[in-house]
């Protein structure tokens, strides 16, 4: 089934920023569970039909010195997500599509208005940071389930809830960047409170932490997102100041050819 060949598209915001923010809580589960179905509990949580999200972005390097971005988001389902920046004036206009196909690969563009250009992200550049973030491309669109293998390390109690602690190893770990993350998951909303994601030589490279999760409309919702590579000493923060539901949203935002004028579609207020 399609959903169950997803992996945790709720881990990434920018599109995971905001891909899959969105999803109703769910029950309890057996005993016996395997690493997999928990995953697969996650990946399968209902969603809103469609989702409209106004975003800050904050990088903080080493020294301390941040830079604060706006962004408006558009999502639908779980399987298209775009997004443009709105300040400041040096990335004002840039936008960004990842699209789902239906080989649970990701189809994703980068419009730069200085340039006029749209730019097709290609596999080769996917593990690349996006915009200077702490959030890789992949790390912003769907991983295929089937390419991991999973393991349940332990249980645990995490900020007052029961979690497990779930570690994903990919088949191929060039192509997916890391050698492998561990998560920890609460499984009353099924949803991760933190990632860590390792290098290709093992060692702990970036920190994922959801440190804020508030229930909207009947959805819990990842309201804020911190990323940090713990090498460099470089993180990003992504708050979610404004969440819309099921309000609908034009078909032309999930198109590259739409991206050049997906400022002219932000709501005014």
């Amino acid at each position: 089934m399609k959903d169950t060949k997803r992996f945790m598209r709720t881990l990434v915001l920018v599109g995971s920023l905001v891909l899959s923010v969105l999803a109703l809580s769910a029950t309890s589960v057996a005993a016996d569970i395997t690493g997999k179905q928990i995953i697969e509990n996650v990946d399968n949580a209902p969603v809103a039909d469609d989702a409209r999200l106004l975003m800050t972005m904050t990088l903080i390097n080493d020294k301390d010195q941040s830079i604060e971005r706006q962004m408006w988001s558009w999502k639908l389902g779980t399987t298209e997500t775009a997004l443009v920046f709105l300040a400041p004036d040096d990335v004002k206009g840039t936008a960004f599509l990842t699209i789902e196909l239906p080989d649970y690969s990701n189809d994703m563009w980068l419009y730069l208005p200085s340039l006029g250009l749209t730019k097709h992200i290609d596999a080769d550049s996917k593990t690349q940071n996006f915009m200077g973030s702490d959030f890789t491309y992949d790390d912003m669109g769907h991983r295929d389930i089937s390419d991991y293998d999973y393991e349940i390390l332990r249980e645990e109690t995490y900020d007052g809830n029961h979690v497990y602690v779930v570690k994903a190893t990919p088949h191929d770990p060039q192509e997916a960047g890391y050698s492998h993350m561990v998560s920890w998951i609460r499984d009353d909303i099924w949803k991760p409170v933190k990632v860590e994601y390792y290098d290709l030589s093992g060692e702990l490279e970036k920190v994922q932490t959801n440190s804020k999760i508030e229930e909207i409309d009947g959805y819990w919702a990842v309201t804020e997102m911190v990323m940090e590579n713990v090498q460099t000493e470089h993180k990003t923060i992504v708050a979610m100041t404004k969440i819309e539901v099921n309000t609908g949203v034009p078909a032309e935002v999930f198109t590259a050819d739409g991206l050049p004028k997906l400022l002219d579609l932000v709501p005014q207020e």
